[in-house]
This record gives structure tokens, C-alpha cells and sequence, in this order.
């Protein structure tokens, strides 16, 4: 009975040795994913991964889609000619009242324009019936038909989601399969965010001619299958035939005189994205993540360095509100974009009876919308602002 007992405490103490060896594989797993050192392969394809995964969501976006964009700027400049132009820019105030319809292929963009709280021009543009009609208030009282060529095409952007998605699918597993590990690099330095000097590594893809004409080889092959040609047919309008041809010369038309290299900032254990860059021997472009909602952007061109923030603001995942700052070389300032969503705005109803179409304008009728146009007070007063910079001997 005793042994019996001893026996059984002996396979208790092996399961609980096992267990805790198992826990422990476990946690030391777990914890090395963390301190192991990540390829920047590794960086690129999750990059692009999420870049993807982004992508698909928006594809499925409802069918209506509508909203409010404004645009107001407040830029000032310590050359005084410059000046002038930023004080007309100033007194600008914009705003587009949007609203689509994929299923009726309709769109409506309502313009409400002032200069210096005066009126300067409200508008409107509406398509449907692959016709454009655009309506000038207290200029003309006629809807315009305006020529339309390709509208139907504008539309492809917003249908056959589903190809949109086998295409996208198809390009992103090509482009991931291209990349090879000796087209990386990777180095430890330090960036500057939020005003703090932060170490992070610099995770890079050389982009010379050996290595695009290598790339531009895996996706020719990997795209020239029948689903992905044909969804990329349908949504582009080029015949299948077309886009075979274009992927075989995929192969033959590199032609890349300098080298560009794709840089993402990582930062920490978990590999946060802390920024991108794109440089070639002569101009460089970077974005760095200070904070959550903002950005800071530099841009090297010419020999001369700009620099200025991107402050971003989401409310309700689709309202945005965006500011633009700079400091360009005795630039300073700032630019304002609001974007809020609105899919109950109303359509216009278009009177077919009251439209008249510009190729079958009379000379009368077109020197009325010219008289009007110059009636306007803000307009006029816009028109004579930038008339004063001619005669201020301006040079543009």
C-alpha cells in the first residue's frame, strides 16, 4: 500500500515538474518575442499587412456617402510681397457640401465661397444620367450642361468592391513574396519626438536597380493569373489582354537612375511605429509620431529644409479635423481642414426644362454671367486684391 502511495506522489511530482516546465517554455516563448531582435523585413510585411487590412475596411464603406469639408488658412510670411498674397489666402473661407450615391451613380457638390465675410461664390455641381449640370447662383438662372466625357468611369472607384479586394488581396501577397531579406537594413539611432531625443531603430529598403528589376520580376509572375486580370479588368476598363501585355513589360521597362531608400522608425521592445521616410540622393521626406493625434513632418529639397506639424482629430471614426503647420524658410503658419460626415444630405432636383447646355451658349448669355460674375461685391473685392498685386510691381 505504501509503495503504491510513493508511486502515485512520484507521477503527481512528474506532472507538476512537467507542468511548470511547460509554464515556463511558455513565458520564456512569450518574453523572447519581445527581446529577440525583429528583421526589418519583418517591420515592412506587418506594415503592409496593416496597410492592407486598412484598405479592405475602407472598400466597404456603404453605398451613400456624404459630408461637410472646410478649408481656412492663417499663413504669414516676413517677405512683404509674400505677405500680400497670404493676407488674400487669409480672408478666404471655403466649404463643400458632398453627397454620393454608388447605386443611382449620383454625385452633388455644393460650394459656399467668401472673401472678408462677403459672398464670393455659391455653387452648385450635380451628376447623374452620366451628365454634368452645374448651377451659379445669382449669375445665370439656368442650369449649365457642362461636358461630361468619362463619368461613367469615375464611378468604377466606388463599385465591384468584391474585384477591388481580389486585386488589392493578389498585389499584396505579390509585393510581400518580392521582398527579399538582402534588400534590408537596419541601424539603432535617435530621433527627436514630442521634443524628447528617443532611441529607435531605422529599419530601411534600399530600392536600387538590381532590386526593383528583381521585384518588378516576382510581381509580373505572381499577378499574370486569370482572377487577378480579370478583376482588374473590370475595374479599370483595360482589356485583359492589356494588362497581360503591361505585366510582361513590367519586366523590361526598369529604368532607375538613383537609389530610393524606404525608412520606418520602430520604437521599443513592441516595435511601435515612431515614423516613415522616403530618400533619394537629393531630396528626403519624413512623418514622425509625436503623440497620438499628432505628426511632424520635414522635407529636405533644393539644399533647404522645411519643417511643421500635422495635428489630427477624429470624432465618430469619419468627422476629422486636420492642421497643417509650417515654418518654411520666413514662412510661418497654418492650414485648417474639417471634415464632417453627413449621408442625409438632400439631392437637387433637376429641372431638365431649365437647362442649357455651354457648347449652345449665346454670346448675350455669356457676357450676362461675365457682367454678373463682377456684380458680386466679394468678388470684386477679390478681383481687385489680386489686380493690386500687379500693380504693386509683384513678380510671380
Amino acid at each position: 500500500m505504501d509503495e503504491v502511495n510513493m508511486e502515485k506522489k512520484k507521477q503527481q511530482k512528474g506532472l507538476l515538474i512537467g507542468g511548470i516546465v511547460v509554464v515556463l517554455f511558455l513565458i520564456i516563448g512569450t518574453f523572447a518575442a519581445y527581446f529577440l531582435p525583429t528583421k526589418p523585413k519583418k517591420v515592412f510585411t506587418t506594415a503592409i499587412e496593416s496597410v492592407y487590412s486598412l484598405s479592405k475596411e475602407n472598400s466597404k464603406q456603404s453605398d451613400k456617402l456624404g459630408g461637410t469639408f472646410t478649408l481656412s488658412t492663417d499663413l504669414h510670411s516676413d517677405n512683404k510681397q509674400e505677405e500680400k498674397i497670404f493676407e488674400i489666402l487669409n480672408n478666404l473661407n471655403i466649404k463643400i457640401d458632398y453627397q454620393v450615391d454608388t447605386n443611382a451613380k449620383k454625385m452633388q457638390m455644393l460650394l459656399d465661397s467668401h472673401y472678408k465675410d462677403k459672398e464670393l461664390l455659391a455653387a452648385s455641381m450635380n451628376i447623374e444620367n452620366d451628365k454634368a449640370y452645374v448651377f451659379l447662383k445669382d449669375i445665370y438662372s439656368k442650369y449649365l450642361l457642362v461636358p461630361s466625357e468619362g463619368l461613367d468611369k469615375m464611378f468604377k472607384t466606388f463599385e465591384n468592391k468584391k474585384d477591388y479586394e481580389i486585386v488589392l488581396k493578389y498585389f499584396k501577397n505579390a509585393f510581400k513574396k518580392s521582398l527579399k531579406d538582402e534588400y534590408f537594413t537596419k541601424e539603432n539611432t535617435s530621433i527627436s519626438l514630442n521634443g524628447k531625443n528617443v532611441k529607435v531603430s531605422k529599419n530601411n529598403l534600399v530600392l536600387n536597380e538590381k532590386n526593383i528589376t528583381e521585384i518588378a520580376n516576382v510581381l509580373s509572375e505572381e499577378l499574370n493569373n486569370k482572377e487577378f486580370i480579370e478583376s482588374c479588368s473590370r475595374i479599370t476598363d483595360a482589356s485583359e489582354e492589356k494588362i497581360r501585355n503591361g505585366l510582361e513589360e513590367l519586366k523590361e521597362n526598369v529604368d532607375i537612375e538613383e537609389t530610393l531608400i524606404v525608412t520606418i522608425y520602430t520604437q521599443g521592445l513592441q516595435n511601435k511605429f515612431a515614423g516613415i521616410s522616403f530618400q533619394d540622393e537629393n531630396e528626403k521626406f519624413s512623418i514622425f509620431k509625436n503623440t497620438e493625434t499628432n505628426y511632424s513632418y520635414e522635407v529636405t529639397a533644393n539644399r533647404q529644409n522645411f519643417k511643421g506639424d500635422i495635428e489630427i482629430k477624429v470624432s465618430n471614426k469619419k468627422d476629422a479635423n486636420i492642421k497643417l503647420s509650417f515654418d518654411i524658410d520666413g514662412i510661418k503658419g497654418f492650414i485648417t481642414f474639417d471634415f464632417v460626415s453627413n449621408e442625409n444630405v438632400d439631392f437637387n432636383k433637376i429641372d431638365e426644362n431649365n437647362v442649357v447646355s455651354t457648347e449652345n451658349l449665346s454670346n448675350q448669355e455669356a457676357m450676362q454671367i461675365i457682367n454678373n460674375f463682377q456684380k458680386k461685391e466679394g468678388i470684386a473685392d477679390f478681383i481687385k486684391a489680386i489686380t493690386s498685386l500687379y500693380s504693386s510691381n509683384f513678380s510671380f
